[in-house]
């Protein structure tokens, strides 16, 4: 009985000895920012941490070692145009609207008012109160680094940054990675890798307003926040971002991303959010299993509202739609969608991973969202991207260059380019293709999880992550060899002054012997 006791003493030190306090600041009202990290938070309470969530969507299923901090009745607003909005775009400019909406930085905008919320918002000032102390904390890297900076001057933990995306722009020079334009897959671009000459004069001039003018007026927000809730000891946010942040958990995986330049400190989590998936409802499944063809999905997300389409583009839809032998599901919001479709099973919300991953389904019509691109990759299935905003034009391009599928924006669908790109996608070498992708994003080493809840655990322990490069020191000045240029333009400068002087130095002396000799010449005469 003894020995017993003494075994749950033991291991009970030992639960106590590995496990951590975790703080999670999700500042962004974004549910599917969340959602790509929603399981990570989840596996870590279960296996034993502390883990609070600062966050707008708290978890309807709370977990023993998981608390929330609700940030939802703050005052920020996030607002998504219609589907007739994008019928009426320029198709050649949405990715540069899409760019300039993300940067433009107006006052008392979002990014004021998401730092804002961090300190005048009750729940976190009663947090505040507690003085509660982590052993690491996990910041989300978006638009704003307010979140970063709220923790590099609230606590003295190491920082892990986390990204729903690829790595932002900004996000390289901060680890010493170098970027590409001539190569390298820009975030806002539709262009991919080894872009356009066009592509890459855009991409230019976007990094360069990005790194300079465009940080600059986020952070002047940012600073002006906390001038006003808290102004002793402020840090530099580059400090917090170069120093205090350890790691960056990056949502890509080059299998379908594309492969990239990347520090020790930056994992690749792509598809830690995909759990397994499971047998659909029966409605869905006697749909699917009389679907003789197959099934195509379509759905657009959370945030677009694919009923708020015009009725002409409605329209072009289900006439492609009736052209093909494949039956469709079809995310739609409201009660109001045409009769007389009997191919077409329309639902308020579908379980999309279950859906993608039946044998029935053979392609998917999607926004070309992160998450639903990895799930596409998941599941095995090809995709036609439709892209509107945010990542979505980045993922698109990485969609059409491994193969995975093809893109269309949704001005410029109709149904005949509609109906040939679904043939394509049905076909039995898009088929191969998406079968290809899919055994290589699962052909990994370790599981994404367990990757991601081991370096999670190093950092606690630690309080440091990998080394990280040497680079990440380094001033613009010195990363692009100018220091180097002018040293070789003084050497060069100082040898073409040597060999000028030498050279006017042997001319002397020729002038001079040959006047010395002129000279005894005509004394002697």
């Amino acid at each position: 009985m003894h020995k017993y006791v003494f075994l749950i003493f033991i291991l009970n030190t030992l639960q106590n000895v590995f496990t951590f306090n975790i703080l999670c600041i999700i500042s962004a009202p974004l549910r599917s920012h969340y959602m790509a990290f929603q399981p990570l938070f989840r596996e870590l309470s279960k296996r034993g941490h502390n883990v609070t969530i600062m966050n707008h969507f708290p978890d309807k299923e709370p977990l023993t070692n998981l608390k929330f901090i609700n940030l939802q009745d703050g005052e920020i607003n996030v607002h998504f145009n219609s589907m007739e909005y994008y019928e009426n775009s320029y198709t050649s400019f949405i990715h540069i609207i899409n760019f300039l909406r993300h940067v433009t930085i107006p006052t008392n905008g979002p990014v004021e008012e998401e730092c804002k919320n961090l300190f005048n918002h009750k729940n976190m000032i009663a947090h505040r109160a507690e003085g509660v102390k982590y052993d690491l904390i996990f910041v989300e890297q978006f638009l704003s680094d307010c979140a970063l900076l709220y923790a590099g001057v609230m606590y003295d933990s190491p920082i892990i940054g986390i990204t729903s995306h690829v790595l932002l722009p900004w996000a390289y020079n901060r680890l010493g990675i170098p970027f590409d334009i001539a190569s390298d897959s820009f975030y806002f671009s539709p262009s991919g890798p080894n872009p356009s000459l066009l592509a890459k004069v855009q991409s230019t001039l976007g990094l360069l307003y990005l790194n300079n003018y465009g940080r600059w007026q986020i952070h002047k927000c940012i600073y002006k926040v906390f001038s006003e809730y808290y102004s002793e000891n402020l840090l530099d946010i580059e400090y917090v971002a170069k120093e205090r942040m350890k790691m960056v958990f990056s949502y890509q995986h080059f299998s379908v991303t594309g492969a990239r330049l990347l520090a020790p400190q930056v994992l690749e989590i792509g598809g830690v959010h995909i759990g397994q998936a499971k047998p659909v409802p029966k409605d869905l499944e006697e749909f699917l299993s009389n679907a003789e063809h197959g099934v195509i999905y379509f759905s657009f997300g959370s945030n677009l509202k694919v009923s708020t389409m015009s009725e002409q583009k409605l329209q072009q839809f289900l006439q492609a739609f009736k052209r093909i032998p494949q039956k469709i599901l079809w995310k739609w919001e409201d009660n109001r969608f045409p009769k007389g479709y009997d191919n077409v099973y329309t639902r308020k919300w579908f379980p999309q991973l279950d859906v993608l991953c039946h044998p029935k389904v053979v392609a998917f019509i999607s926004h070309g969202g992160m998450l639903s691109l990895s799930e596409a990759a998941h599941c095995g299935k090809p995709m036609l991207a439709v892209p509107f905003f945010g990542d979505q034009f980045t993922n698109a391009a990485a969609i059409t260059h491994i193969g995975l599928g093809k893109t269309i924006l949704f001005e410029r669908i109709n149904t005949e380019n509609l109906v040939a790109a679904l043939k394509e996608l049905t076909a039995p070498e898009m088929q191969e293709n998406a079968r290809n992708i899919s055994k290589r994003w699962h052909d990994r080493p370790q599981s994404v999880m367990d990757s991601a809840i081991y370096w999670t655990e190093y950092v606690a322990r630690h309080r440091t992550g990998p080394p990280s490069l040497p680079s990440k020191q380094n001033t613009w000045f010195e990363s692009t060899l100018i220091d180097v240029y002018c040293v070789l333009m003084l050497l060069f400068l100082v040898i073409i002054w040597l060999c000028y002087s030498i050279v006017r130095i042997i001319k002397m002396f020729i002038i001079k012997l040959l006047s010395l000799i002129f000279v005894r010449k005509f004394k002697i005469q």
